[in-house]
C-alpha cells in the first residue's frame, strides 16, 4: 500500500529550476543539474575535508531502500558522495551531513555554496554518529560554526513531536536513532520552510546494515521497535524535503493512529 498521491521523484520543480539555473551558470553554460523529472531521488552525503564524513557507510543505502520499498518515491539505491560545491549540491533537493568528530572550517566558496543551496530550497539533514573513537561534541561544534556562517541570521529552534516533520508520512511520537537522545530535533527555518534539520540521535547507526543483512549496531534502549521508528523518522525527513508544498494535508499521510512500531 502506498500514499494516494503519487509523488514525482523531483516534484519540487520550482526549487529544481532555480538550482538548475544556478548550477548552469556556475558551469559557464554547461547543462543544468537536477532538472530531469524522471531522475530517482538521491540521498546524497556531503564529503567535507578533515573529520570523518562517512561514519556509517551503509546507512543511507539502507534508508534509500526503505524509502523505495515503502513509498511511491523512486530512489537511487546507491546514494552519492558529493562535495560542497554548487555544481554538485544542485543535483537534488536533499543532502546529508554526518560525522563523529570535529572537522576544519569550510572555505568561503564552500560556505557560499551551502548557503545558496539552502536559500534556494534545499534541505540539509545533519546526523551525528556516536562512535567509540569519535568526539561527537566536536562534530556538533563544527556544525554550529558552519551553520552560523552559511545562515548567519538563522537560529536553531527545537522541533517537538507534533511538528509536521513527525507526521509527513508516518506518525512518529518522538525522534529516536541508535540512541534514544532528546525528545526533539533542531530546525533552522527560512521563512516557513525548514532548511536544516539536525538529529541528536545517531539515525545512521540505527539504519546501518551489512551486505549479509545483519544490523551493524545495537540500538538502545528500545531494540527493534526503536530501530523501526528511526526508519520511520528517516522516511519522514525525506518526504518533508521532497514535498514541503503539501503542508499538513491528511491525504498525504500513510498512517494515522497506527502503533509506533511493529
Amino acid at each position: 500500500m502506498v500514499p494516494t498521491t503519487q509523488f514525482n521523484s523531483l516534484s519540487r520543480r520550482g526549487f529544481l529550476a532555480g538550482l538548475g539555473s544556478l548550477a548552469a551558470a556556475a558551469l559557464a553554460g554547461g547543462p543544468a543539474l537536477g532538472a530531469g523529472g524522471s531522475s530517482p531521488v538521491d540521498l546524497a552525503q556531503i564529503v567535507y575535508p578533515g573529520g570523518n564524513w562517512l561514519p556509517r557507510p551503509s546507512a543511507l543505502r539502507r534508508l534509500a531502500w526503505e524509502v523505495h520499498k515503502r513509498t511511491a518515491i523512486e530512489t537511487a539505491l546507491e546514494p552519492s558522495a558529493i562535495k560542497p560545491v554548487i555544481e554538485q549540491l544542485a543535483g537534488g533537493p536533499l543532502a546529508f551531513l554526518c560525522g563523529d568528530r570535529p572537522f576544519p572550517a569550510w572555505d568561503a566558496g564552500q560556505i557560499d555554496a551551502l548557503s545558496r543551496f539552502l536559500r534556494l530550497g534545499g534541505t540539509l539533514v545533519v546526523d551525528p554518529a556516536f562512535t567509540a573513537d569519535g568526539a561527537v561534541s566536536g562534530f556538533d561544534a563544527s556544525v554550529d560554526w558552519l551553520l552560523s556562517a552559511a545562515l548567519p541570521r538563522v537560529r536553531g529552534t527545537a522541533l517537538a513531536p507534533g511538528h509536521l516533520v513527525f507526521r509527513t508520512f508516518y506518525d512518529v511520537a518522538r525522534p529516536v536513532g541508535r540512541v534514544e537522545g532528546p525528545a526533539e530535533l533542531t530546525g533552522y527555518s527560512i521563512g516557513e520552510r525548514l532548511a536544516v534539520i539536525r538529529s541528536h540521535h545517531d539515525l545512521g547507526g540505527a539504519w546501518a546494515r551489512d551486505n549479509l543483512g545483519n544490523w551493524e549496531y545495537e540500538v538502545t534502549p528500545g531494540g527493534s521497535l526503536q530501530r523501526e521508528n528511526a526508519f520511520r523518522l528517516g522516511i519522514n525527513l525525506v518526504m518533508y524535503a521532497l514535498c514541503q508544498d503539501y503542508k499538513d494535508e491528511q491525504p498525504h499521510r500513510r498512517f494515522g493512529a497506527e502503533p509506533e512500531g511493529r
